[in-house]
């Protein structure tokens, strides 16, 4: 078998495969596109258009982290000017581009979820120049503010303060909702809080963001007793309804935080009934308090019961609704 070969001006002459073909295609055509992206390149250069990327990324991970938002703006700009770049970074590469003069600039970038970044200043002097900005996650945490005694939502001003003293939040807390979120950054070592209400002492902490904060505790500021809300009792006994539950549970949780806090359970009633047997209902009812918390727990010996019938009502028993005021709970401080 002869295979003949042709040449004409130093190239073969013989049939190309298909594979060849498609290889010399492209590579002739990178070839152009080489040459037409240094004509290009050599043009910016001489119109002083140098191109810029932007790229962000998310700062704890180092990943690359599409940005809402990118701004570049030259700082000699006045300040109500559109910025040079103001725009999102693509899904992708997480980065937008532009030709921009030669000079120096500022740059920030936005994510929902994150932190602004700390504007970047750069000098912008060559072309195909990049700047990489940082994103830092927020991070969020949630925490109540309550009574010491009773463990109740308390009406108070929260202001927290960063470490260099500015002011981060300022609300105000109710009776109803008593949880609190605050956005917070970790990059700052920790953060201040204080919080006021009426007849409480004033609140003062420290929060640190990689640590657990437990939340705001107002102390009254003078408290001997206090009534013990929805305990619920079967009508005309000294049964302890399921519903008392969180009642008693809130009971519970006051006597573990101060252990050596002794205390006195007083039992009321309304007029209903005679003398002798709402006082007998009453003291039924202290008992049976008084054994729940020991069930879980408490020392019989911090205590004391006291049943006072219907001898101490809080208002007139000349309705229903005063009635059910007047059947209480009442927690005495020894």
């Amino acid at each position: 078998m002869f295979i003949f070969c042709l040449s004409i001006l130093g190239e073969p002459l013989y049939a190309l495969t298909p594979q060849q073909k498609r290889a010399r295609a492209k590579a002739k055509m990178e070839r152009k596109k080489e040459a037409q992206r240094r004509k290009a390149k050599r043009k910016r250069i001489k119109e002083n258009k140098l191109l810029l990327y932007v790229y962000s990324f998310d700062q704890k991970t180092g990943d690359k982290l599409p940005a809402t938002h990118i701004a570049v703006q030259d700082i000699a700009a006045r300040p109500n000017k559109k910025p040079k770049i103001n725009k999102p970074t693509d899904s992708k590469r997480a980065r937008v581009y532009r030709t921009l003069p030669a000079g120096r600039y500022w740059a920030t970038a936005a994510k929902i979820g994150y932190f602004t970044s700390d504007t970047l200043f750069f000098d912008h002097k060559h072309d195909e120049d990049s700047i990489a900005i940082a994103l830092y996650p927020e991070t969020r945490i949630t925490f109540t503010v309550t009574d010491s005694f009773t463990a109740r939502p308390v009406v108070a001003n929260i202001v927290v303060r960063n470490n260099e003293g500015h002011k981060i939040l300022q609300t105000t807390s109710d009776s109803l909702h008593a949880r609190i979120a605050a956005l917070l950054d970790d990059r700052i070592p920790f953060y201040t809080i204080d919080a006021t209400a009426v007849d409480y002492h004033p609140f003062h902490d420290t929060i640190i963001p990689a640590v657990d904060f437990p939340g705001v505790v107002m102390n009254p500021k003078e408290i001997k007793s206090f009534v013990l809300h929805k305990i619920y009792f079967a009508t005309g006994k000294t049964h302890i309804l399921d519903s008392s539950e969180p009642a008693l549970n809130e009971l519970y949780r006051f006597l573990t935080l101060r252990p050596n806090q002794r205390i006195r359970i007083v039992g009321h009633t309304d007029n209903i009934g005679s003398d002798r047997s709402n006082q007998v209902l009453s003291e039924g009812r202290c008992k049976e308090v008084k054994q729940a918390m020991v069930n879980r727990g408490i020392l019989p010996e911090r205590i004391e019961i006291e049943g006072r019938g219907e001898r101490d009502p809080i208002l007139p028993n000349t309705s229903e609704e005063n009635r059910q005021l007047n059947r209480r709970v009442e927690i005495v401080l020894l």
